[in-house]
């Protein structure tokens, strides 16, 4: 009985570290994003299997709110390409690198423009 419950827990930690290890090494997750710059937002952004991201949220600017769309795609190599919307309308891109934990690079909408940053959670 001893033995196959040891059997049972080293079975258990085995698969648990396998599926840790696993999504370590992948872009697929949830993903805390950062707009900084000429605007301050923050968007949860899922990331699928396939490595394509969508997150939307209302954004404040200039005293009017807008519904923002950021969707796109992370290449095999890290790179990141996106668009930003607006109410419907393209306005934008995101470009930059993400690995399997971090991510940066630049933004830029009509007149505004910034940094981003990333951060698997």
């Amino acid at each position: 009985m001893k033995k196959l419950l040891r059997t049972l827990v080293f079975l258990s930690i085995g698969i648990l570290s396998a599926c840790s290890i696993f999504q370590k090494d992948s872009f697929e997750g949830e993903w805390s994003f950062k707009l900084t710059g000429a605007i301050q937002e923050t968007f949860n952004l899922p990331v699928n299997s396939a490595n394509e991201f969508s997150a939307s949220k209302a954004v404040t600017y200039g005293g009017r709110d807008y519904d923002v769309l950021i969707k796109g795609r992370i290449a095999e190599d890290g790179r990141v390409k996106a668009e930003i919307i607006a109410d419907g309308q393209a306005m934008g891109e995101i470009e930059g690198m993400m690995n399997h934990e971090t991510g940066s690079g630049k933004w830029g909408a009509s007149i505004l423009s910034g940094d981003w940053s990333a951060t698997k959670k």
